[in-house]
């Protein structure tokens, strides 16, 4: 079922516009105890809004160019589970080290600290004294 079909638009307005009168027709009909007539009156305000959302995020999904085009795209899980790894694909952070002497280079002292502070170490240490 396409999401995007102008067929789906105008069967959510109408599921809207049947659903307010609904409300508006049915208000006063409502009988029985005061909890029952509270709870209904909410069930019909509730399901009047939720036919108008649909009818709203039908129409604006046309709109912006069919962001979920079919109910596959809309119940799609695009996440898949936390613990889900491919078979057969290992990436590094999942490789075994093997034991034994660092290849990183380890840093050499070749400059003394006063070479390595810039143009402005002499001025300092001419201050000092």
């Amino acid at each position: 079922m396409s999401l995007t079909s102008p067929t789906t638009q105008y069967v959510s307005i109408m599921a809207a516009v049947c659903a307010t009168t609904a409300v508006l027709l049915l208000w006063n009909r409502v009988r029985g105890p005061r909890a029952v007539r509270l709870l209904s009156r909410c069930g019909l305000l509730i399901g009047g809004y939720a036919a108008t959302a649909v009818a709203v995020l039908v129409s604006v999904n046309i709109a912006y160019g069919g962001l979920i085009v079919s109910v596959n795209d809309l119940f799609a899980d695009l996440n898949p589970p936390m613990n889900y790894h491919h078979t057969g694909h290992m990436h590094a952070h999942h490789r075994a080290v093997a034991p034994g002497p660092s290849t990183t280079p380890s840093p050499k002292a070749t400059a003394s600290p006063t070479a390595s502070a810039g143009p402005d170490s002499a001025g300092v240490s001419g201050l000092a004294g």
